[in-house]
């Protein structure tokens, strides 16, 4: 028993006419009752090999107590963040992503030339469903729909990256619009932070990166007006703030403005304007 599934190599056999779906005698042609349907008696060692090519089944752990996030139709690249590495790690990965395919259903024996079920397609089949049971209870409402023809973990995993993370230009325009439109309100800086980077990573990944001059520009345009003073030191920096040094700005500001801190204390905590030339506003 190896650990790997491998799919068996045709086998050759005496007569042309045989086929599996037909499961014909070679002599009469006559339909081949199910119950004379049996693994081939035969010394063939290439027949007893590629029947011992298959690997026990894979118990997978339910999915919803290591994968956090259930995918919908704007958090593509964090849900195969956390998928991927689950598949490489359970060791079934191969599946999904296509490099182990469907063995075929059955194989024939080089001495007796009649189809048996081949038993890697069976242990093939049994793992793959309880692949797409797994991914299938990661889904979301709003993105079921797209996998209701899907009959493999492939098929499931094919369809979803064409629809989610397809680097159509629909999809661009789609993703500046929101970014135009992004705007705090009520939102604490974390969430609103956090939607504008999963607008940036998905431009990213979509092969259209926009820079960081540009992304802080979309974040300043969108903060509530509490946020002009730190907004305005900000921008006088010559080179654009990393994501971590805004966030944190941006945290600690938040902070000072529910709690009732000494405007000594605030100026340590604030950054200094730089003499420095604005970059982003002039």
């Amino acid at each position: 028993m190896t650990n790997n599934f491998v799919a068996d190599a045709p086998f050759t056999h005496s007569s042309s006419s045989l086929a599996p779906p037909s499961m014909t005698t070679a002599t009469s042609g006559a339909p081949l009752a199910a119950a004379e349907i049996e693994l081939p008696q035969t010394s063939s060692l290439d027949v007893m090999t590629a029947m011992t090519k298959v690997s026990a089944i894979i118990p997978l752990p339910n999915t919803q107590q290591v994968i956090s996030l259930k995918l919908s139709n704007t958090n593509f690249l964090y849900w195969r963040m956390q998928m991927k590495p689950f598949l490489l790690g359970q060791g079934v990965f191969p599946f999904v992503d296509g490099s182990l395919p469907c063995p075929p259903s059955h194989v024939i024996s080089v001495d007796t030339s009649l189809p048996t079920v081949n038993a890697s397609y069976l242990s093939w089949k049994q793992q793959d469903h309880l692949l797409m049971s797994a991914l299938l209870s990661s889904l979301s409402m709003e993105v079921l729909h797209l996998v209701v023809d899907c009959n493999t973990s492939h098929d499931i995993w094919t369809t979803l990256e064409i629809a989610l993370a397809s680097p159509s230009n629909s999809r661009i325009i789609q993703l500046h619009g929101s970014f135009q439109e992004l705007r705090q309100n009520d939102e604490s800086v974390s969430t609103y932070l956090q939607k504008a980077k999963s607008l940036f990573d998905e431009l990213a990944a979509a092969g259209r990166p926009i820079s960081m001059e540009d992304f802080n520009l979309y974040v300043f345009w969108g903060l509530r007006s509490e946020f002009k003073d730190l907004v305005t030191s900000l921008s006088t920096k010559a080179d654009p703030i990393s994501y971590t040094d805004l966030h944190n700005h941006l945290l600690t500001h938040e902070f000072i403005n529910k709690t009732n801190i000494h405007p000594a204390v605030t100026a340590l905590l604030l950054p200094t304007p730089s003499q420095q030339p604005s970059v982003f506003f002039g």
